[in-house]
């Protein structure tokens, strides 16, 4: 089997390590497309239990909203008011998520209140 370099390769062939862009790059790439897939299905599923439980809940009361982490099998959740959650989803590129938990690459935590952090995507 013959060996590949970069400089055997065109320039949007090769990745910036120096390397060429083959299957595992391209993983990598689906690989952070799913996390950030992840994180808007968790976003949709609090936005969704916020509309139902707004006619209910007295703003100062806790709802259990899921930890919007990169992590698919997440099951944690983070307890905020509906104010809360509201000051949340008003910058549209921020998230909320327990201490420590999967973010995205170049996301950044922004916030750390009890229990969890909020981050923010790049633009």
């Amino acid at each position: 089997m013959r060996n590949v370099y970069a400089a055997d390769r065109p320039a949007d062939q090769v990745c910036g390590f120096g390397g060429v862009v083959g299957v595992k790059t391209r993983l990598m790439m689906n690989r952070d497309a799913r996390l950030e897939e992840n994180q808007h299905v968790f976003r949709s599923a609090n936005e969704r239990l916020s509309g139902v439980v707004e006619a209910g809940v007295v703003s100062a009361d806790p709802v259990p909203f899921l930890c919007e982490c990169a992590d698919e099998e997440c099951m944690g959740r983070v307890d905020l008011t509906l104010d809360e959650y509201r000051e949340l989803r008003s910058h549209e590129r921020q998230f909320v998520m327990l201490h420590g938990h999967a973010r995205t690459e170049g996301e950044e935590v922004v916030a750390e209140r009890n229990g969890y952090d909020i981050t923010k995507k790049p633009s």
